[in-house]
């Protein structure tokens, strides 16, 4: 009898020490609620930044941009960051060289067109984040070139941030930069 209660008592603390005991609600750290209206507000700047490069108005990008941006182009150019003038002048040459620009947002898979403004990570959980800092950019650019009539598009992708002052302070752009030579040499 005496071996059986052993038995048990042994089996009781091994069972009761593989029960794990969950931590009382109020010491539990609450998730942080993602913050909906500051992410709206940024994707309400890159808008007007994109209806500005189609309406061609290099004085509204201006002022959309940080003094102090930071971009990255979408041909590769040894992952150098360069500034606010660099990019204006590269809208400039698509100004001068296409009509008609227009963005289309979305990812466009198999069935539809998803969202084009995303945030925030669930995955890897050593980085998830509920916070709007980078936003994610997905779309299509349209237009005619200019000097041969020919219609051009190109799927998108940027890594945007806003900063405190409503400017985008950073870009980091994606694109087939060459896939527009091929079109416009296109037969």
């Amino acid at each position: 009898m005496r071996t059986l209660f052993f038995t048990l008592a042994v089996a009781g603390v091994f069972a009761l020490s593989a029960c794990k005991q969950s931590a009382p609600e109020e010491q539990m750290t609450p998730a942080e609620a993602p913050d909906y209206a500051a992410f709206d507000a940024k994707v309400a700047i890159i808008e007007a930044f994109y209806k500005a490069h189609e309406a061609e108005n290099l004085e509204t990008l201006a002022n959309l941009l940080s003094d102090t941006l930071q971009w990255s182009p979408p041909q590769y150019n040894g992952n150098q960051w360069l500034g606010k003038d660099d990019l204006l002048a590269a809208l400039k040459g698509y100004h001068e060289n296409f009509d008609d620009i227009r963005f289309t947002p979305g990812v466009i898979t198999a069935n539809n067109t998803a969202g084009a403004y995303w945030s925030g990570s669930v995955f890897p959980e050593s980085t998830a984040t509920t916070l709007s800092t980078n936003i994610r950019v997905y779309g299509t650019w349209n237009a005619t070139h200019t000097e041969t009539g020919k219609p051009t598009g190109v799927k998108f992708y940027s890594l945007i941030t806003v900063n405190d002052a409503g400017k985008i302070a950073s870009a980091s752009d994606y694109f087939d930069v060459n896939g527009l030579a091929v079109q416009i040499a296109a037969e």
